[in-house]
């Protein structure tokens, strides 16, 4: 429930205020998956987006770890969120699903 709530804040109260997680320098790296995976991911970007595609579903994801510990932050200092508020909040965001 953390989680729906703290998505609904910026970015940069736990990114910095640009919103990236890189300095914008790039490097050369090696990467193992699965083939269909790797064809699925061709497939979208065409022959020049491989690797833009990749970098944002990483960032995405970082972003995406660091909201978790954030909230297991929030919740170690400040306890559980009660079970009112997770009433409230499922009634204003009837479409979210914790994971």
């Amino acid at each position: 429930m953390v989680k729906a709530i703290l998505s609904v804040l910026p970015t940069s109260v736990f990114v910095g205020e640009s919103g990236k997680l890189h300095s914008g320098k790039v490097r050369k790296v090696s990467v193992s998956m699965p083939e269909d995976l790797a064809e699925a991911v061709r497939a979208r970007t065409g022959a020049g987006g491989f690797s833009r595609y990749v970098s944002e579903a990483v960032d995405r994801e970082i972003k995406h770890d660091l909201l978790g510990d954030l909230s297991a932050e929030l919740e170690a200092e400040f306890g559980p969120i009660p079970e009112e508020i997770r009433q409230q909040t499922r009634r204003m965001w009837p479409n979210y699903s914790e994971q």
